[in-house]
């Protein structure tokens, strides 16, 4: 083992070091630490009628498509059916940062969302961004433990997160969730999950249900009568502790 003298400038840089870990709050990622970042795009496309939270939409494939490396989904009302795309991912992901780069929609009733979960169990559950469709100038992030209890945290922008390109994330370390929007820290969640948890990416538009409530016919008041939630950059950031 080399010996390195212990210079009065490289304490400095030491101390300097330490306190910034102290006031952080969380442990040093070091760089060799991180893998490369992965693109997602392979998809489970949900088919059918969902029910959950009392929501209303029949996802369909036919909502779901690429326009070049931008993952859309629509959502439109046909008659007294309300049709969406969910995708899940095929994959399962362990710590790491998932980011989403989305437009999303707004429109009274919907809730368009980028997020993760395990899925089998369906807890825990991390979401990197929901938006209630009528409240377009908050941005929630949420993390549900496996009893569902939930840690959330909201950002608001004045100028409205929705119809512009927003990043949305977290970062999922061994002992703690870090949440941010645009690459600024939201908020952290301390919490250390079960041996063996992974997660799925998921992105989806909802309509209805227990949280936006019912859409009306302002929310389909569009040039095509549709709603499209789009997704130009879904990455997957691996971290090895």
């Amino acid at each position: 083992m080399s010996s390195v003298r212990a210079t009065p400038g490289r304490l400095m840089m030491v101390a300097l070091a330490t306190l910034s870990l102290l006031v952080l709050g969380h442990p040093q990622a070091h760089a060799a630490s991180w893998g490369t970042p992965q693109t997602v795009n392979s998809w489970n496309t949900i088919n059918g009628r969902w029910t959950a939270n009392n929501e209303l939409e029949t996802y369909t494939p036919a909502c779901v498509w690429y326009e070049g490396s931008t993952l859309v989904i629509k959502t439109y009302k046909s008659g007294n059916t309300y049709y969406s795309g969910r995708v899940e991912s095929k994959a399962l992901y362990g710590y790491g940062t998932y980011s989403f780069t989305a437009n999303m929609p707004n429109g009274q009733g919907l809730l368009p969302a980028v997020w993760a979960a395990f899925l089998n169990p369906w807890l825990p559950e991390f979401d990197a961004a929901e938006i209630v469709g009528q409240n377009p100038n908050t941005v929630y992030q949420t993390f549900h433990d496996p009893n569902n209890n939930q840690t959330q945290f909201s950002k608001t922008n004045a100028a409205g997160w929705t119809n512009s390109y927003h990043t949305y994330s977290f970062t999922w370390w061994p002992d703690h969730i870090d949440f941010a929007v645009d690459g600024t820290i939201t908020g952290t969640k301390w919490y250390t999950t079960a041996p063996g948890v992974k997660m799925h990416f998921i992105v989806n538009t909802a309509v209805g249900g227990d949280w936006p409530g019912n859409p009306n016919n302002s929310t389909w008041a569009t040039a095509d009568g549709a709603r499209y939630l789009k997704v130009s950059s879904i990455t997957y950031t691996p971290y090895n502790p």
